[in-house]
């Protein structure tokens, strides 16, 4: 029989599910108090939800929220980190985590619509952040303008020293 917190659980996070861009389920096993406090805290400050749900509780709610994809990975322990913002920002953190000692093992991730395996995953770290890429797509959309503007300059630079040397010609 269902508690009235736990349906709770469930419609709150069928909702977050709903309307997130990217859904990490990681093993924590292992992990200590500290470092857990410290992980909280940088995806706390990414914008990022990092939640330990019961796995049948999780299931009801990612069922809920049209995401039954993940229900092969909801075994043992599982750790939710939800973004709404950015899908790559938690796979830094947690790259940047794992660098000493294989600490958040991810088992999969939820980003638009697929699944992504855990290699994918660790490309997804590489990748440069949202605002990196989106200066980089504003250079490249600039660059053909800038060039373009400059050759018309140049155009003219010559076409009014020609008429100087016309000019002085005369």
């Amino acid at each position: 029989m269902a508690t009235q917190q736990k349906i709770e659980i469930v419609e709150a996070y069928s909702e977050r599910f709903k309307e997130a861009k990217g859904v990490y389920l990681a093993d924590y096993k292992g992990i200590d108090v500290l470092t857990v406090t410290e992980m909280r805290k940088q995806f706390r400050e990414s914008g990022v939800e990092y939640k330990v749900l019961k796995n049948r509780l999780a299931k009801r709610a990612l069922n809920n929220a049209g995401i039954s994809e993940l229900d092969d990975f909801l075994n043992g322990v599982t750790a939710f980190i939800i973004t709404d913002d950015d899908p790559v920002s938690p796979a830094k953190i947690i790259k940047e985590f794992n660098k000493k000692d294989e600490i958040l093992r991810v088992k999969a991730v939820f980003v638009e619509g697929k699944v992504l395996s855990v290699e994918d995953a660790k490309k997804l770290a590489d990748l440069p952040s949202r605002d990196a890429l989106l200066s980089q797509f504003v250079g490249v959309l600039q660059a053909p303008m800038t060039k373009f503007a400059a050759t018309l300059q140049a155009s003219m630079q010559k076409l009014a020293r020609t008429l100087d040397a016309v000019k002085e010609s005369k």
